[in-house]
C-alpha cells in the first residue's frame, strides 16, 4: 500500500491522488491563509524527513512510502502555494510559529528531533523516522480541525477533510510500520 502525502489512503495505484485539484478562487478569510501557510510549512517539513529516507532507511517498504509521500506532499505544496498566490497572501507564515497554536500550532517537529533522524542510521533511522511521521499526522489533523470549523473557502475546506480522511489510513501503515 502506498501512501498520499501525509494522509495516506487505501490506493496504492495514484500517490498523487491526495493533491488538492480544487479551485481556491472563491471568498477566503484569515483562517483558510492561515491553515494553507501552516500546511505549506507542515509539508515542507514532511519533505525534509523523507527525503533523507532513500539513503538512511534500511528498509523498502519505509523507502516505497517516503517515495510517495514525496510525490504528494510536494503537489500539494504547489496547489497551495497557488492558492495563496492568487489571493495576494504570502506563502509563508509570518512570526514565530509557536504564535500560532489557536490554528494547531506548530512545528510539529522541533530542531532537536531533526537533528536525531539526520543522525540515526539503519534501524533507528526508520524508527526515528516513522514516529516522527506520526507526530507529524497529529498536528495535520489538529490544523485541519480548526480549517473545517472556522475557514470559508470551499477548496481549503475540501482540501482539510481529505487531510482528515486520509490520516487514519496513514496512522494504521505507521504503526504497521513500526510493529513488523
Amino acid at each position: 500500500m502506498l501512501l498520499t502525502a501525509c494522509g495516506g489512503t487505501s490506493k496504492a495505484s495514484d500517490p498523487a491522488e491526495a493533491k488538492p485539484k480544487q479551485d481556491a478562487s472563491a471568498d477566503h478569510d484569515a483562517d483558510d491563509v492561515m491553515y494553507l501557510q501552516m500546511m505549506i510549512a507542515h509539508r515542507r517539513q514532511t519533505l525534509d524527513m523523507v527525503r533523507l529516507a532513500p539513503d538512511r532507511s534500511r528498509r523498502g517498504e519505509v523507502r516505497k512510502m517516503a517515495a510517495a509521500v514525496e510525490k504528494a506532499s510536494t503537489g500539494e505544496v504547489q496547489q497551495m502555494t497557488s492558492w495563496l498566490t492568487a489571493w495576494s497572501k504570502p506563502t509563508t507564515l509570518q512570526g514565530p510559529a509557536n504564535s500560532h497554536a489557536a490554528h494547531g500550532g506548530l512545528p510539529a517537529v522541533g530542531p532537536a528531533e531533526m537533528r536525531a533522524l539526520k543522525q540515526a542510521e539503519g534501524s533507528g533511522f526508520d524508527t526515528t523516522f516513522l514516529n516522527l511521521l506520526l507526530s507529524l499526522q497529529h498536528n495535520a489533523v489538529e490544523m485541519s480541525q480548526v480549517e473545517i470549523k472556522k475557514g470559508v473557502n470551499p477548496a481549503a475546506k475540501a482540501y482539510a477533510n481529505g487531510v482528515m480522511q486520509r490520516t487514519s489510513s496513514m496512522v494504521s501503515q505507521l504503526l504497521g510500520l513500526l510493529n513488523s
